[in-house]
């Protein structure tokens, strides 16, 4: 009998999960990377209520596996709720049955002896299995796969504050004066404690602190929150989505619009603007930050006591640096997938369709990118979608085998 296929898993975050409780049920041998705990990104947000209902944030298969946990059934969890009910029991159930590398990096991928260079054109030879170099605290050693599911994420690549995707004058000198992404608990208890903060960015991240800071501040506390925008619209700084399907989201859209234009003296929303630099303040424990309106070019300076980056993220580029594989120079995803995310970038993220298997291929076969991957900078990632991803790439790797046979 031949031995079963291996399949490596990079990143044990909901989708990763997903894909090696699919790849274990299919009767592949299974190795999961994470480089931090298990669902090491939800933690950094888990005070954040979901978006999406919990039922929209499991599958069947896994619901399954655990259909006496106790949780929210049709409300929206928090982060650390989606943990402990969900992600934490399937990542157990998970380490029975695989290999599970926790604390664990995945450094650099090839496919076996061959140089980026070699078989352009046919990558399809499985006698030369994916070379994982991975390390941790104790050695860096080799381990070997014949399919990789890249599903590693993005969020421990944010991107820069400054104008342009690049870094402003003396933004890496203040760099312990700013956090980039959502802050974590600790983080916000420190930002509740400022007297002043800038919030950069146009998402829900970034409206998500907006609506938390006041709801902890009150008008008198005395801080101002400085939040500048690239861009703005008529309801505010964010787009308002007709009969939006997520209740959560038109309810965090909604407040924060009004907060942003009403006439609180404490908030000061500054629109269509970009941070042009940083620089040294008056006192010691501020920043001076200089902003450039981008229609008029004007600049306008003001000082605060910590800054954070709500400015999305980017994928690593560094990890399959070696590998053939056809990257849209827009968005940094695959490049067929992100074909077809163009076409589709007028949709909710909720009525974005996964497309043909043909979209999730690329000329190194047999290596996928999976979930917020995927999508590179393109922030319409849902986890259904991941979720469904999974599904077609399981069939395909299926077939491949059994061709292969």
């Amino acid at each position: 009998m031949n031995k079963s296929p291996t399949i490596a898993v990079i990143g044990a975050g909901p989708v990763g999960l997903e894909a090696a409780r699919q790849a274990i049920e299919a009767g592949y041998q299974v190795k999961l990377f994470e480089k931090g705990e298990i669902a090491c990104a939800v933690r950094k947000w888990g005070h954040v209520r979901l978006f999406s209902p919990r039922k929209m944030n499991m599958t069947t298969g896994g619901n399954k596996l655990f259909p006496n946990t106790p949780g929210v059934s049709e409300g929206c969890e928090t982060g650390a709720e989606f943990i402990e009910s969900y992600l934490q029991p399937l990542s157990e159930w998970i380490s029975a049955r695989a290999e599970l590398f926790i604390n664990t990096t995945v450094k650099k991928i090839s496919r076996g002896d061959l140089l980026k260079g070699d078989a352009i054109g046919s990558r399809n030879n499985h006698e030369q299995q994916f070379r994982l170099l991975i390390e941790n605290a104790s050695n860096e050693q080799i381990e070997h796969a014949d399919f990789v599911l890249d599903c590693s994420g993005v969020t421990d690549q944010p991107n820069w504050l400054g104008a342009g995707g690049i870094p402003c004058p003396g933004e890496k000198e203040f760099g312990k004066k700013i956090v980039y992404g959502l802050p974590n608990r600790e983080q916000i208890f420190e930002l509740e404690n400022c007297a002043s903060v800038l919030i950069v960015g146009a998402g829900y991240s970034a409206a998500t602190l907006v609506n938390e800071l006041f709801q902890l501040k009150s008008e008198e506390s005395g801080c101002n929150i400085f939040w500048v925008t690239r861009n703005a619209h008529p309801s505010g700084p964010l787009n308002v989505i007709e009969a939006d399907p997520l209740p959560e989201r038109k309810r965090l859209t909604v407040n924060t619009n009004q907060l942003a234009l009403s006439t609180r003296k404490d908030l000061h929303w500054i629109s269509n603007s970009v941070i042009e630099r940083l620089g040294t303040a008056h006192s010691d424990n501020r920043v001076e930050v200089t902003v450039r309106n981008l229609e008029t070019s004007q600049l306008k300076a003001f000082e605060v006591e910590r800054i954070v980056a709500c400015t999305g993220y980017h994928p690593d580029l560094s990890l399959t640096s070696e590998l053939q594989i056809h990257e849209c120079y827009a968005t940094s995803g695959p490049m067929k997938l992100a074909a077809s995310l163009l076409g589709q970038r007028d949709l909710d993220c909720t009525k974005i369709t996964v497309g043909a298997t043909e979209t999730l291929t690329n000329p190194e076969t047999g290596y996928y990118f999976l979930g917020a991957r995927s999508y590179g900078r393109n922030s319409q990632f849902l986890m259904q979608t991941g979720y469904q991803q999974i599904e077609l790439v399981m069939k395909l790797i299926g077939q491949t085998n059994q061709n292969s046979n």
